[in-house]
């Protein structure tokens, strides 16, 4: 396996990938994730590796893309509460089913950590979904820890 930063050749891969992220998403809330022809259109797609601050790593198994791990690096503003920090925030993190349980999604991880301690973040940080316990054990073997928790009601709309 080798990690290296994603290219725009590999946005076909990167849509498969994608797409089965999405998919378990739209599975389990319906209500809130809508079905699209493509997660990340190809322009979106070359916005984000020419991003100064991302994270855009791909993991390859024999040259194929099996892995990916897009994110940001950026500096929260203070304000009345809380004060500013440099955060390394991972959007995306996918491994094709195939490959699960090899390392890939671990050693993605490690690269992204690696890539924001050279920016001097202080913190590396997600959002997973309740539902995705799979990617909670994982994020939790990692040593990652609740930051906090969203909660929600969802509420009849009265006509």
């Amino acid at each position: 396996m080798f990690i290296r930063n994603a290219e725009l050749t590999d946005y076909e891969a990167v849509s498969i990938l994608e797409e089965q992220v999405f998919w378990l998403h739209r599975q389990a809330r319906p209500d809130y994730f809508k079905d699209q022809e493509e997660s990340y259109s190809r322009k979106e797609f070359e916005e984000l590796l020419n991003s100064p601050c991302s994270i855009s790593l791909a993991a390859l198994w024999d040259e194929r893309v099996v892995g990916i791990c897009f994110g940001k690096i950026e500096e929260t503003k203070e304000n009345a509460y809380c004060k500013s920090r440099k955060v390394a925030y991972i959007q995306d993190l996918a491994v094709l089913p195939e490959f699960r349980g090899r390392g890939v999604a671990t050693a993605l991880m490690a690269q992204a950590r690696k890539q924001a301690l050279e920016e001097h973040a202080i913190s590396l940080e997600l959002c997973v979904w309740n539902f995705n316990e799979q990617a909670l054990r994982f994020y939790r073997n990692m040593g990652m820890e609740v930051q906090f928790l969203r909660m929600e009601e969802k509420l009849e709309v009265l006509s």
